[in-house]
């Protein structure tokens, strides 16, 4: 039985969404609303790995009870094991590539991209709700990196001065980025795989928490592949997930933004 636990379909909780619908698989899909501490039930599937890793909001993947968490190991294990066209480049290099883009990425979009998304839509979510609940539930979130990230969105810590910080981190990872896509069409070899589902579910937020530093002027490569993957049948169904229709104004905090000095 192949589960999937997310919410909507936005940066991590896209990734495995975009992955499932390109390998053509059935799955039982779980829907969690992160700004209501949903993903904290005592039924919500967990385990110690699940509970430490790095997204920690993020999505959950149980397959015949086992537990999969972490977004960009869960593209890797749809596509080894379910059936379908694998998503992972079958040249040893263009796999390494991959796994390398992954990692990248990670460690800079997956930080500040939350970031940012956060401080736009899912602070004022927060603040429509009783401060005394909202305090009460930010309290027991273990461990105390995790509950720093949510602490983060009520005590003041995103001042437009952090933010602006956050925003000029983008500066070197999206040269990166566009310089690839302007020698190739996809991040990891010749043909669409999970580097490009991990990158999109990443940088398709950009254009309204980063305007000025992704948009058809400044970034025109990296905007051409944005399109193109919106287009994708993958795409339209992940987005079939949604119960809001604003997907994009979704976010849950990323890679430990409490470390940030």
């Amino acid at each position: 039985m192949l589960e999937l636990y997310t919410s909507e379909p936005n940066t991590f909780s896209l990734k495995p969404l975009m992955a499932l619908a390109e390998k053509g698989a059935s799955f039982t899909h779980h829907y969690f609303d992160p700004a209501k501490f949903e993903q904290f039930a005592a039924d919500f599937p967990s385990d110690l790995e699940s509970r430490l890793q790095l997204e920690r909001e993020g999505p959950v993947l149980v397959h015949d009870q086992a537990i999969i968490s972490n977004s960009f190991f869960m593209l890797e294990y749809i596509s080894e094991a379910l059936p379908g066209p694998s998503l992972v480049p079958s040249d040893a290099y263009d796999a390494y590539r991959a796994r390398a883009w992954g990692q990248f990425l990670g460690a800079h979009f997956g930080s500040a991209v939350p970031v940012l998304g956060c401080a736009k839509y899912l602070k004022a979510q927060l603040a429509a709700l009783d401060p005394a609940e909202v305090g009460a539930k930010i309290s027991r979130i273990e461990p105390s990196e995790r509950r720093a990230g949510w602490q983060a969105l009520v005590d003041g810590t995103y001042t437009e001065t952090y933010l602006e910080s956050v925003r000029a981190r983008l500066a070197m990872p999206l040269v990166r980025v566009e310089k690839s896509l302007s020698e190739a069409p996809w991040l990891a070899g010749p043909a669409f795989s999970i580097a490009d589902i991990d990158a999109y579910a990443m940088l398709c937020v950009l254009p309204d928490l980063a305007p000025a530093a992704v948009n058809a002027a400044a970034t025109p490569h990296l905007a051409e592949y944005l399109h193109r993957i919106a287009t994708r049948d993958s795409m339209h169904a992940a987005l079939q997930f949604s119960r809001t229709a604003r997907p994009h104004q979704h976010f849950v905090p990323g890679i430990e933004p409490s470390r940030w000095g």
